[in-house]
């Protein structure tokens, strides 16, 4: 059995699943650098509900289930994620966004 892969964008750890899925909530703070990935996540189920379609759940060593995603939906949450860089009540006071 593969393992996850863990890499680190600057001091950011973001987990992949062995079939090259990355997680969500990883994936939203390495890219917007915010405190609160849930939120962010939250809002884009809600306005973007068809990135649900690139997403399962998986579980990382035995811990809780938490939503992955393939290429393509890593390519549209990239998308959608600039609009959220902007809004502060996302981001963290003491992190930059990119």
């Amino acid at each position: 059995m593969e393992q996850a892969l863990t890499v680190h964008f600057d001091d950011d750890p973001v987990r992949f699943t062995p079939e090259g899925k990355v997680s969500v909530l990883d994936a939203i703070r390495a890219l917007t650098q915010s405190c609160h990935p849930g939120h962010v996540w939250k809002s884009l189920k809600e306005e973007h509900p068809e990135i649900l379609d690139h997403c399962e759940n998986y579980r990382f060593q035995k811990g809780q289930w938490l939503p992955v995603m393939d290429k393509e939906g890593l390519e549209m949450l990239w998308v959608l994620l600039i609009d959220y860089v902007g809004k502060s009540d996302f981001l963290c006071s003491d992190r930059v966004a990119i």
